[in-house]
């Protein structure tokens, strides 16, 4: 299927580049963040609120893009304007959602963390779990994200990983959002519907 070029069809494949890349980093923020919350509720504690968020934004983030694909391909001029403003909305969420990571994060060194199998690894997490939860006698979600990050290496390098996909996510949809208005402008000026590009 060709891309519809807008009249500017390099910045209409590089809108669907970044879109893809997207797309990507969110599927694999979801995916760690899964499993670090799997982990977590498996000790009978609550995760970070820091995390579920992250889970929250990123999740429909994903939805807004899976469902702006179509809307790009179905030539919407006025729509590019409209993309271009949940773009720069998601960027925000995502500036925050970086930031809010990256307070706990910047400090920690995932090389210092003990180092384990996967057993050693899942029995520490637990164990620090359980200690947490019985020596302060309160719920996870009053834990912070270092604690849980730094249980552990696997942990460790997981929330860094989250955190590093979220700055990407910032670029990415900071790119997406300057495109989207450069195509609306150019699909405006050449005065024409939008055509095809051989891909």
């Amino acid at each position: 299927m060709a891309i519809p070029d807008y009249g500017a069809a390099p910045l209409a494949k590089s809108f669907m580049l970044t879109r893809g890349l997207s797309l990507f980093a969110m599927v694999c923020i979801v995916g760690l963040t899964a499993n670090f919350v799997s982990e977590i509720v498996s000790t009978n504690v609550d995760p970070p609120r820091e995390i579920v968020g992250t889970l929250a934004i990123t999740c429909l983030a994903a939805l807004y893009c899976l469902i702006s694909i179509p809307f790009f391909y179905a030539r919407a001029n006025l729509g590019l304007f409209i993309m271009a403003g949940f773009d720069a909305a998601l960027l925000l969420a995502f500036v925050i959602v970086s930031v809010v990571l990256g307070r706990p994060l910047s400090f920690l060194n995932c090389m210092l963390v003990a180092n384990g199998n996967a057993a050693a690894n899942a029995q520490s997490a637990s164990a620090f779990a359980q200690s947490l939860t019985s020596n302060l006698n309160k719920s996870g979600s009053t834990l912070g994200l270092e604690d849980w990050a730094g249980s552990t290496r696997v942990n460790c390098f997981e929330t860094k990983a989250i955190w590093g996909f979220c700055i990407a996510l910032c670029i990415l949809f900071s790119c997406s959002s300057i495109l989207l208005p450069t195509l609306w402008l150019k699909a405006k000026r050449a005065g024409v519907p939008a055509t095809k590009s051989a891909v």
